[in-house]
């Protein structure tokens, strides 16, 4: 039946079918809601976060760390950066405003986003709004002026919100003076460091002990589903030579964008930028004409299931991949939004809908998939042995460094503990607080520890865990710096450290907040940021 529809599917009367099959199952099968509730990530008081959102969220974040990085952005500083973390709770936290204000009953009208919207930069010509301008560059980013004014209306009702919230914040000459002397003065104290991989050496490991655990992280154990993809490409480049760019359009284009090649109040004339220019119109053309390709090819491989004959046939070189994983995706198609996704989806032999890349497109077919599976413990035994101890070995150093607390808040001296324990103290000598502690680094607990030792209070309140290490801090000294606040600085300071108050008003108002849905069963989140 399939198969008869898939060869048949430009006849009239099997449009008509396909309508009536389409209609039932709209209704059979549930609404967009339903969808949408499957798709959820999160649910803020009713409110769904689909994974689409975050998508868009995280490739946005990516695309803004990769433009302050030069585009030089790594695997290793996406880790660091926790990107997904970010995006998540970028979206939670918009959703709680977005939900406050409602509540609050802040209004945001017309007339304050067209304002809004005409006193951007972006979209003026010689400092006045010119709507031609504004038109052109949401066709050109695939935006329509009414989902553009309602991210804005959004973003305007959030920056009321906030404005209500830090009401009345204000900062005080002393309290500027305290800023200036903590950015200048330095401290120097102790540390002892206790490690876990110290302790693993008492960790006794039964058989028992071992399947629990691999039991209770067995996702960390699991071989995850592979696939196996044979692909056609459709790179740009390749229809460049087709693309003739009309004069005109070159001056358009410039008038346009002069913002962009404008610095210092002086704009580039156009005989120096026309290259740059053509060059991104020409790819922009050949872009389109490489999907009207790759849309040809799709449409005609489903319905003939000839992707090998087809590629024979158009000349079209037929790649292949090993079998990868969904975390770890090809190179080649890595920066592709919501690839994994897509390409997991498709059964043995199917077609992808066409993949877009910023350098062109793609057809894939699933050549092999393996299902994922978790092995006997004999198979991974060294691997859960290893995680195993390493996370014992952690528990008893932080449960040893609780006990060196304990004893120090009673009076007994960080030396004294360190002899008796052999464990080396160490000092870090003199540096700003602000900066990485020499031999420990950095964290928002330590540097918020450094802020509350002195002489009377020698030890910290908590722990500090920072690298995988647990540390115990002790003040030695700090070093009053000599130089005076200069009248140009204080405001400047001023300006910086009432910026630092009102968002530490907002991050406690955000925290409080979403602390009081998860306990009133109103924030779910559905799925693991690292699932994600």
């Amino acid at each position: 039946m399939l198969e008869l529809m898939r060869k048949h599917a430009r006849n009239w009367i099997m449009k008509v079918l396909l309508a009536i099959i389409i209609i039932v199952f709209i209704f059979y099968f549930g609404s967009m809601t339903g969808r949408q509730k499957a798709d959820a990530i999160a649910t803020v008081d009713g409110k769904i976060i689909t994974y689409m959102e975050y998508e868009k969220e995280y490739r946005n974040l990516i695309d803004l760390y990769n433009r302050r990085s030069g585009g030089h952005l790594t695997e290793d500083m996406l880790k660091t950066l926790n990107l997904k973390q970010q995006a998540l709770d970028k979206l939670v936290y918009k959703t709680i405003l977005m939900k406050k204000a409602q509540d609050l009953k802040i209004k945001v009208t017309d007339e304050e986003v067209r304002s809004f919207i005409s006193s951007l930069p972006t979209f003026q010509r010689n400092g006045v709004f010119d709507d031609r301008m504004y038109q052109q560059m949401l066709r050109y980013n695939k935006m329509t002026p009414e989902d553009f004014e309602n991210e804005q209306r959004k973003s305007i009702l959030i920056m009321k919100l906030e404005d209500l919230l830090q009401d009345g914040i204000h900062v005080s000459d002393q309290e500027v003076n305290s800023f200036y002397e903590a950015q200048t003065e330095k401290i120097n104290i102790a540390f002892l460091r206790l490690r876990g991989q110290d302790f693993e050496g008492k960790v006794q490991a039964s058989t028992s002990d071992l399947e629990k655990y691999m039991k209770e992280h067995s996702a960390d154990f699991r071989s995850p589903e592979q696939i196996q993809v044979k692909y056609l490409s459709f790179p740009a480049q390749d229809y460049v030579a087709k693309v003739i760019v009309p004069e005109e359009e070159v001056a358009e284009f410039y008038s346009s964008r002069k913002q962009q090649w404008t610095k210092a109040g002086k704009t580039l004339p156009l005989s120096s930028v026309r290259d740059e220019i053509v060059t991104e119109l020409k790819h922009s053309r050949a872009m389109r004409l490489a999907y009207g390709e790759a849309k040809k090819a799709r449409d005609t491989i489903y319905q003939q299931e000839n992707f090998e004959a087809y590629a024979t046939a158009h000349r079209l070189p037929v790649a292949g991949t090993d079998f990868f994983t969904a975390k770890n995706p090809p190179e080649a198609f890595r920066q592709i939004p919501d690839f994994a996704k897509t390409v997991f989806s498709l059964q043995k032999d199917e077609i992808s809908n066409v993949i877009s890349s910023e350098k062109g497109y793609y057809l894939l077919r699933a050549a092999a998939k393996k299902a994922a599976f978790t092995p006997e413990l004999k198979v991974v035994e060294k691997e859960v042995r290893q995680r195993y101890s390493a996370q014992e070995g952690s528990r008893l150093a932080k449960q040893e460094a609780d006990t060196i607390l304990a004893r120090l808040k009673k009076g007994d001296k960080l030396a004294n503990i360190g002899k008796e324990k052999n464990l080396k103290l160490e000092e870090t000598g003199l540096f700003l607080p602000t900066a990485p502690a020499p031999k420990i680094g950095t964290s928002s607990l330590i540097m918020k520890t450094l802020f509350q030792l002195s002489a009377k209070k020698p030890y910290g309140e908590e722990v500090i865990f920072i690298n995988g290490d647990y540390l115990l801090v002790e003040f030695r000294e700090r070093a009053q710096s000599d130089r005076q606040i200069q009248p140009e600085q204080r405001e400047q300071l001023k300006k910086v450290y009432l910026d630092l108050k009102r968002n530490e008003v907002i991050q406690a108002w955000m925290e409080e907040s979403k602390s009081a849905l998860i306990k009133e069963g109103k924030l779910k989140i559905s799925k693991d940021v690292k699932d994600l």
